[in-house]
């Protein structure tokens, strides 16, 4: 990491050398005065980035530090394929399949599922009490049965917005730390030839992100 960072301000100085040759015409003092607002201008840009960088590792070893009490308490769901415990590049991702959560073709939690998302609220709530959270709805591409218009889009949404709607009124989740997306059959992790492959890519992707509420912006 620490290379990256001198890679990283050895090519901004390259680029702000660069542009102090194309300045030449504006004479010698100009010059000088813009080369050295120049690289004041990138030194500074480049220790706000380190520092960006530095707080997304950290946040990142905060979220590495809580999945072994996640597959603890999921292991039994977890050797039978239910749910799924990894980092990847958006940050903790639980992958649950719908049947875990959710009775064929209905955007209605099982109560089996509130005990899964129960036991993933505890874990926000305690472990990870400030990050940010997505909520990913998936399907597999077939129609829903005698949906009456409703498209694998609504499912998918209709589906991640009951974990939302779970996690805030029956777990007191802050609904700023929430968002939803809903993707349909587009994102699929398996072919859909098969019902296995099918099976896999109906899924709900409850997503941690190494990015906390307080580090958002003021608006």
């Amino acid at each position: 990491m620490r290379c990256g960072k001198y890679f990283f301000f050895l090519g901004m100085a390259v680029f702000a050398m660069t542009g102090c040759v194309t300045a030449e015409e504006a004479g010698p003092h100009s010059l000088a005065r813009q080369q050295s607002a120049t690289i004041e201008s990138l030194e500074n840009e480049i220790l706000r980035l380190n520092q960006e960088l530095d707080g997304t590792v950290s946040l990142r070893k905060d979220l590495q530090a809580a999945m072994p009490g996640l597959e603890a308490a999921f292991s039994e769901p977890i050797a039978r394929g239910d749910i799924q415990v990894s980092m990847d590049p958006r940050g903790l991702a639980i992958i649950v399949r719908d049947h875990a959560l959710f009775d064929p073709d209905e955007t209605q939690l099982t109560p089996a599922g509130e005990e899964i998302l129960g036991k993933i609220a505890l874990v926000l709530s305690r472990d990870l009490p400030d990050h940010r959270v997505l909520l990913e709805g998936h399907t597999d591409d077939q129609p829903i049965q005698d949906a009456d218009g409703i498209t694998n889009w609504e499912y998918s949404i209709g589906r991640a917005s009951a974990v939302l709607h779970y996690f805030v009124e029956n777990q007191n989740i802050s609904p700023q730390r929430l968002g939803v997306a809903g993707y349909s059959e587009y994102r699929p992790v398996d072919s859909n030839a098969t019902e296995e492959g099918r099976d896999r890519n109906r899924r709900v992707e409850i997503v941690i992100l190494p990015q906390k509420v307080s580090d958002a912006p003021a608006r």
